[in-house]
């Protein structure tokens, strides 16, 4: 088993430990591999090269694309991130925004319709949901139906040295409640309904779209290229020569 781990925070406390918690339930012959906010690229800067002219001309290139195949070969996608102003932390957003150009409404890759993605965050009492919606958000318009939540809300254990026994011991609850749930899950062969149905919107959007273009766009050339949608024929009177 391959899992990529996305960390939200440099800082070795308690989102840290519960992704360690986490991972430990694993057994020894799984493959880990971890990125860190020094991994992640810089702020997108709305070149729209990725959409226009293919994502290796990003000028963050260097660092989207290692995370990005990583993730191609994972079977388990895992985010660990504390929750910042109720929402997730800048470096989690700025990967997030490289990678919309393999949305669904762009040009998705088959091999994300299977993955598996686990959600890990800690609030200062507040709510975890809109924090964990963002990557939820992203992923499930990359085409991934099977998406797990983890989150907790330490209220006045904020530093991992001063955690109480009770709140450690609702932390390995927890993380050893969302490991069940992954550990043993196989690649979807389909994407679920709710991906399924905007899968087929965003087919029929790149179809329509392909009628007025005199050479297919990269993403409809992508959509082509998958059999998705068809190719117009050579001699369509909508094509220019």
């Amino acid at each position: 088993m391959n899992i990529t781990v996305i960390n939200g925070t440099p800082v070795k406390g308690v989102t840290y430990h519960m992704k360690n918690m986490f991972l430990e339930h694993f057994d020894k012959n799984v493959t880990i591999t971890e990125f860190y906010p020094e991994d992640m690229p810089d702020l997108c800067v709305g070149c729209k090269n990725c959409f226009m002219k293919g994502e290796a001309l990003c000028p963050h290139k260097d660092k989207t694309m290692p995370v990005w195949e990583s993730f191609l070969k994972a079977d388990l996608i895992v985010f660990a991130y504390p929750v910042y102003a109720l929402r997730a932390p800048a470096s989690i957003k700025t990967l997030l925004d490289h990678l919309c150009v393999h949305w669904m409404v762009h040009r998705p890759k088959k091999e994300m319709f299977s993955k598996t993605v686990a959600i890990i965050t800690n609030s200062v009492g507040a709510p975890n949901g809109a924090a964990q919606k963002d990557v939820k958000t992203s992923f499930s318009w990359m085409g991934v139906s099977r998406i797990y939540t983890c989150g907790a809300g330490m209220m006045g254990d904020i530093f991992w040295d001063k955690i109480t026994a009770k709140s450690l011991k609702m932390l390995r609850k927890k993380t050893k409640r969302l490991y069940k749930k992954v550990h043993n899950i196989k690649p979807l062969r389909r994407m679920r309904l709710k991906e399924a149905v905007r899968f087929m919107a965003c087919k029929m959007i790149h179809k329509a779209t392909l009628k007025n273009e005199d050479t297919p766009s990269l993403d409809n050339q992508h959509y082509i290229e998958h059999g998705w949608i068809k190719a117009k024929p050579a001699n369509s009177k909508s094509w220019r020569s």
